[in-house]
């Protein structure tokens, strides 16, 4: 089958998708090493952008709210390589560049995350509350969108009475109402989304010390 959900399950899925994106990582990681225009100026965090990096990588962390099937995910990556090996400026590859180091940081600091931040925690139990809540006002009642085992997937479709296409086009919508985490009330949404952004601002802000060589503003 040709999306994300049929693969044996969604951790595999992810595991592949980033020994991939390690591999890219490591040849542009090799590239940034290579140039002879990095700057070592001081630079502040809106030059650098240090709230824009961590604000797209949280927002990358779902796949199936901004991508209809791991295809299209994988179709952009690809044309977002594209675009580096045949249209960038030189700018724009040395920030492009520092943005993937950056990314590759925070990637191998997920296991330092908030219990309640991790998987298994609060704010995953909370999108899978609201996935279920979410398939449930579709009419779906006890459709786990969460669980993306192929098993699973292939029982649902025949429980449901869905098709292929008609499962991702409600697992991508219910996935775009579940990253809100409207089963929160508010003050707890805040709580857990300003612990998770302050944790990658972390992350980002030492990087910036630690590699002052390394970092390249917005232009």
């Amino acid at each position: 089958m040709q999306n994300r959900i049929s693969e044996t399950s969604g951790a595999l899925s992810r595991r592949l998708n980033e020994c991939r994106y390690r591999a890219w990582l490591l040849g542009v990681a090799s590239l940034m090493l290579a140039l002879s225009a990095a700057c070592s100026d001081s630079y502040t965090e809106a030059e650098v952008g240090v709230e824009e990096i961590v604000d797209e990588y949280i927002e990358s962390l779902d796949t199936y709210a901004r991508y209809r099937t791991h295809e299209e995910e994988i179709a952009a990556w690809d044309l977002e390589y594209e675009w580096f090996q045949n249209e960038a400026d030189e700018q724009e590859r040395e920030r492009f560049i520092f943005e993937q180091l950056i990314r590759g940081r925070m990637i191998g600091a997920r296991d330092s995350l908030p219990d309640e931040l991790k998987p298994g925690g609060a704010l995953e139990q909370a999108y899978d509350d609201s996935l279920d809540d979410c398939a449930s006002a579709a009419g779906y009642e006890g459709l786990q969108l969460h669980n993306h085992t192929l098993t699973y997937f292939e029982a649902a479709l025949v429980e449901y009475r869905l098709t292929e296409h008609e499962f991702l086009d409600l697992n991508h919508e219910c996935a775009k109402y579940a990253i809100e985490y409207p089963t929160l009330s508010e003050s707890e949404r805040e709580r857990l989304l300003g612990l998770q952004r302050d944790f990658y601002l972390d992350i980002v802000r030492t990087f910036v010390e630690e590699n002052p060589d390394a970092v390249v503003p917005l232009q």
